[in-house]
């Protein structure tokens, strides 16, 4: 019909000019829709058709290697990755606001935030919101100054017993020992000191307030290491807890239909050379370390 009516049309001056014009705008289209095309498809699957039912907010925290926060743009790190990678395989969106943990747990709860993108399971948390499949796994340790003098304790329990200053993060989950000993044992808990952050925590490992500071294996061992030299460190050789860790999501904003898309990439993830490949670039430094813990229990 195109090439008809090229073919039939007057000559005149009008004319002539309209179709110059018609015809330059559809030649520069069909240049310009490849590439238009293959940007589209180059953009991460957020900036895309969204597949779930809404755009996911998290909220998240300053937590390297898992999540780093510069003082400009977007977070990194491993967990960050995660969420890219497994978002992107759903056709979900997504996006990151920095909030403080104790009240992103709360947020969750009252439907202001949709989700917190890697934290274990407690039956109070489920309560008010839904767990993936894991995600990765998490290993909890007991850190000391290589050179303080004094017991070295070779079991949490022995731990619990002895006289030593404890140091943790306020929100985290040490495991079900842990709490009990909180609860149990007055003497523990009254050794046992709050901190707001990671750094903050190892800090005061360094300057001798606390004896002991229980984290995270790999993220306790990449705080120490940017604060202190590494060789100054030396991790118990036994774990306070270990267990899976999941994303969390709100039970008021987010669908089970939405999570059950989200644990098909989660699995699907899982099962590809690029997950391992991702877990060994920010945890092979502290793999030696959680190995050489697990093989003295």
């Amino acid at each position: 019909m195109l090439k008809y009516a090229e073919k039939h049309i007057r000559p005149n001056h009008g004319a002539a000019a309209s179709w110059s014009i018609w015809s330059g705008v559809r030649n520069a289209w069909l240049l310009l829709a490849p590439l238009l095309i293959a940007a589209f498809l180059a953009l991460p699957s957020h900036a895309q058709e969204n597949r779930c039912d809404r755009e996911i907010t998290f909220g998240v925290i300053h937590w390297p290697p898992y999540i780093n926060w510069q003082t400009e743009g977007l977070p990194s790190g491993l967990d960050i990755e995660l969420v890219k990678a497994i978002f992107d395989t759903a056709g979900c969106r997504y996006r990151f606001m920095k909030v403080p943990f104790k009240r992103t747990l709360r947020d969750i709860e009252d439907g202001r935030l949709d989700g917190s993108p890697l934290i274990s399971h407690t039956e109070d948390r489920a309560r008010y919101g839904h767990y993936s499949v894991p995600v990765r796994t998490e290993a909890i340790g007991a850190f000391t100054l290589r050179g303080r003098k004094g017991p070295k304790p070779a079991s949490f329990s022995a731990l619990v017993a002895s006289d030593l200053k404890v140091g943790v993060v306020l929100g985290g989950w040490y495991g079900q020992a842990f709490e009990a000993a909180m609860k149990e044992n007055m003497a523990f808990r009254s050794r046992l000191t709050n901190f707001k952050d990671f750094e903050t925590l190892f800090k005061a490992l360094e300057a001798g307030l606390v004896d002991i500071a229980i984290n995270d294996v790999a993220g306790g061992h990449y705080v120490a290491r940017q604060l202190m030299k590494e060789s100054e460190i030396a991790l118990l050789p036994f774990f306070v807890h270990e267990n899976e860790i999941y994303f969390f999501f709100s039970r008021k904003t987010v669908s089970v239909e939405d999570v059950g898309q989200l644990n098909l990439a989660i699995t699907k993830f899982r099962a590809s050379p690029a997950y391992n490949a991702l877990l060994h670039r920010y945890l092979t430094g502290a793999l030696p370390l959680q190995e050489a813990a697990a093989a003295r229990n």
